[in-house]
């Protein structure tokens, strides 16, 4: 029965070797960082200056731009993506849980047959290096953030050092340091004052 263990975690390490060297190929990827069996970053414009990701991390980028800090870890389905020119900066020590959403775009138009259009032209031709019309703005967490389980990071966010996006929150404004931001008073913030004392 150790045979098949063994087997299967040699086969772990080979596909997360496959897909770190496959990210090395689209970003500037820091020292000790790994991608696992699956991981992979889409960076559609070809330029690896755009997504930066540091060391120690465990770790996606469109016409963007992502810069990640160092010891980051990006849960299970979780999504990183960047349409806008200044994209998605992330401090260090962030941990992402699973089934996370950052986006710093809508990723489509609003209008329906401009959507539609989109849609059809990604079809036929693949996605487009760029996106006219389609809002975005730049999402920035500081340093040592926490955001939990399903979470949804909207366009044009500021979240400050040490906060806390508490499970299932969606966040449409920006967060002070120090704050955590509840599911069920998304947006609504609490001072983590008790934390330091």
């Amino acid at each position: 029965m150790r045979v098949f263990s063994i087997i299967l975690a040699l086969r772990r390490r080979f596909w997360s070797w496959i897909a770190t060297g496959a990210a090395r190929e689209s970003a500037i990827i820091g020292p000790r960082t790994r991608f696992g069996a699956g991981a992979e970053i889409f960076n559609i414009h070809g330029d690896r200056s755009r997504v930066k990701i540091g060391a120690d991390g465990r770790v996606f980028a469109h016409e963007g731009r992502i810069e990640i800090g160092d010891w980051f870890y990006l849960g299970a389905g979780s999504t990183i993506w960047s349409s806008d020119p200044k994209g998605i900066k992330i401090g260090n020590r962030v941990l992402v849980s699973s089934n996370v959403a950052i986006h710093d775009t809508n990723s489509h138009p609003m209008d329906a047959k401009k959507r539609f259009a989109q849609t059809e032209a990604i079809w036929r031709t693949g996605h487009p290096r760029t996106d006219p019309g389609i809002r975005a703005a730049p999402v920035t967490m500081g340093d040592d953030v926490w955001i939990g389980t399903g979470a949804i990071i909207m366009k044009g966010v500021t979240i400050g050092d040490r906060s806390i996006i508490s499970a299932g929150a969606i966040v449409r404004s920006d967060v002070p340091a120090d704050s955590l931001v509840r599911a069920d008073f998304s947006n609504e913030l609490m001072r983590l004052a008790a934390a330091h004392q």
